[in-house]
């Protein structure tokens, strides 16, 4: 536990997080309980989770970065909206926003499209606010962009590949060839993010190169961002439920972690078979601890999470 926690802040988490169930029970949504503990863990390039193994080392697992594939696959037995608090877990994960360990909101709605969900996120923003009076939240404060517009007001370029390079090899000296999402993410990282300290900011509709576990439509994803105060805060998907897509994208992390140096898993065959059966949906994740620092009108976790175990050196 971080000793640096005080009995205050202790209180004002409980309530935080009765106020979210309470939310999500006031609107029929089922609580869901997933493993923590998983044989295969989840694709992504840049999030490597922890490896646990027995004392005679004949068990070994991983501990879920998310419980997404999980939620996923509960969802497909024809649930229609369902929602936990779980804590995950990434390795390399430190610093005054980071923590190896922390406390995820993740929900799932039927029916809906990336456009709704933005709606009742910004719903349970001003449930919190009504209960906590502390961080000036109101729906006329909310704003949606998409990326090519944020990179057209901010720096009068596409989002293209060309622009990225282009940009990139102008201001920070690229030599070209380089991958997309390097280009994308130095860029947005640098250029764009600084921008978002008020908000809280939808971006919405990346590049298609960015799908992740979303749709694509029109050669955009089908996905959306919350930034709030210069914080990141949560990732959401219309959900792909296509099989062989899915695959596909699967076999392309697993290329890109081979030429990271970095462990590649197996693709989870049992994930892959449940998502025949997952209907037309939206979700997010939303990283709780530092939803509830924006709410206190902190910019550390420091004093707030029972997870945080110091910065990196």
């Amino acid at each position: 536990m971080n000793p640096l926690l005080s009995k205050e802040i202790i209180l004002l988490r409980s309530k935080f997080l009765s106020t979210i169930r309470r939310f999500f029970e006031n609107r029929n949504f089922l609580e869901i309980d997933t493993p923590k503990l998983k044989a295969i863990p989840g694709m992504e390039p840049y999030l490597d989770p922890f490896q646990v193994q027995s004392p005679n080392s004949e068990e070994k697992g991983y501990l879920v970065t998310s419980p997404e594939f999980s939620l996923k696959e509960t969802m497909a037995l024809g649930l229609d909206r369902i929602y936990e608090i779980s804590q995950v877990y990434r390795s390399g994960e430190k610093g005054s926003l980071h923590t190896a360990e922390f406390l995820m909101l993740e929900f799932y709605v039927s029916g809906i499209d990336e456009f709704n969900l933005m709606e009742i996120c910004s719903d349970l923003f001003e449930e919190l606010e009504l209960n906590f009076h502390s961080c000036g939240f109101s729906k006329d404060l909310m704003s949606k962009h998409s990326t090519e517009s944020l990179f057209q007001t901010h720096l009068g370029i596409s989002d293209s590949y060309s622009d990225l390079e282009k940009f990139c090899k102008k201001k920070y000296g690229f030599t070209g060839g380089e991958r997309f999402d390097d280009l994308f993410f130095c860029v947005f990282l640098n250029e764009i993010e600084k921008h978002f300290q008020e908000g809280p900011y939808f971006v919405h509709s990346y590049p298609s190169e960015l799908a992740s576990l979303a749709r694509v439509e029109g050669g955009r994803a089908r996905r959306f961002e919350i930034y709030w105060k210069g914080v990141e805060l949560g990732n959401a998907f219309y959900e792909l439920n296509h099989i062989g897509e899915q695959r596909k994208r699967f076999e392309e992390e697993q290329d890109l972690r081979r030429k990271l140096g970095k462990e590649v898993y197996p693709i989870d065959e049992f994930f892959l078979e449940r998502l025949e059966d997952l209907p037309d949906a939206s979700g997010i994740s939303i990283g709780l601890d530092r939803l509830f620092m924006i709410f206190l009108g902190h910019t550390n976790l420091k004093y707030l999470s029972p997870y945080y175990r110091g910065e990196k050196k």
